[in-house]
């Protein structure tokens, strides 16, 4: 049994709550050794489970009532008892399900800001990773098409990236527009405009789903050799992806904005 990206991750909570089979668990292991992208993912989600358990541990609003922890423990107990339950692992299993509650109903603002950066992280990774096979190094499984059938095919949006231009007076000089089109990475559809800036190349990259990041673009840490800005556009989420340093990249973000949300909001 050989997994693929998609499958990995659609097993990462069952996997990180030590719910597989042994067999499956070590074909997970096995991709995540050479899977960098399936790698940030699952850090992501460990790091998202241990805030919100830590939030719920240290809430008093959140604290279970004394009643109900006595009938929780009641209720609980014969199963444990049944299942030779250490305390320790009814502990756990208690605040895991205190977390995932407190996921379910919301969490407040921190559970939401938490599955905001997870998902603008892994957003922001897909974005890095298409514009190293696209861009870079031409390595993509599915060909390339042109913004406007990606269009009718796919998001009218892509069809606003045919006329975004390269923006002028930037310090380092002119920055010129190399190609347009739409391609996939790790199955994730975007609108590409590659640029040259700097004799760098530079990827504005657009796909659909906004990140809730706010319209004003900012740098997004990321396990790539590249630096990523992001911004969100309506419906859209904008990536700026170069090897440039971060100032610059973020420069470049900040003179497409106006330009490229204007157009996507009119779409």
């Amino acid at each position: 049994m050989t997994v693929t990206c998609r499958e990995t991750r659609e097993l990462a909570d069952p996997f990180l709550s030590d719910q597989l089979l042994v067999e499956t668990t070590h074909e997970i292991v096995k991709h995540l050794e050479t899977c960098p992208g399936c790698r940030d993912e699952f850090a992501a989600r460990r790091t998202l489970r241990g805030q919100l358990q830590s939030a719920v541990a240290s809430s008093r609003d959140l604290a279970p009532r004394p009643d109900f922890a006595a009938q929780l423990a009641a209720n609980l107990r014969p199963a444990a008892a049944a299942a030779q339950m250490t305390r320790r692992a009814w502990l756990e299993s208690w605040w895991a399900a205190a977390a995932a509650l407190v996921a379910l109903v919301g969490g407040g603002i921190f559970a939401r800001d938490a599955v905001k950066r997870s998902r603008l992280a892994t957003l922001a990774a897909n974005a890095a990773g298409d514009h190293q096979n696209c861009a870079i190094k031409f390595n993509l499984r599915e060909r390339p098409i042109p913004l406007e059938e990606a269009a009718r095919r796919y998001d009218p949006a892509f069809a606003s990236l045919t006329t975004v231009d390269a923006p002028i007076g930037l310090p380092g000089g002119a920055m010129a527009v190399l190609d347009r089109h739409s391609c996939v990475f790790d199955d994730r559809r975007f609108g590409h405009v590659v640029f040259r800036y700097e004799d760098h190349i530079v990827s504005l990259l657009v796909t659909s789903g906004s990140t809730g990041a706010g319209s004003a673009p900012a740098l997004v840490a990321n396990n790539t050799a590249y630096r990523v800005a992001s911004f969100d556009a309506g419906t859209h989420a904008v990536f700026v992806v170069s090897d440039l340093p971060e100032g610059d990249v973020l420069g470049v973000a900040q003179a497409l904005a106006a330009s490229v949300t204007q157009r996507l909001t009119r779409s």
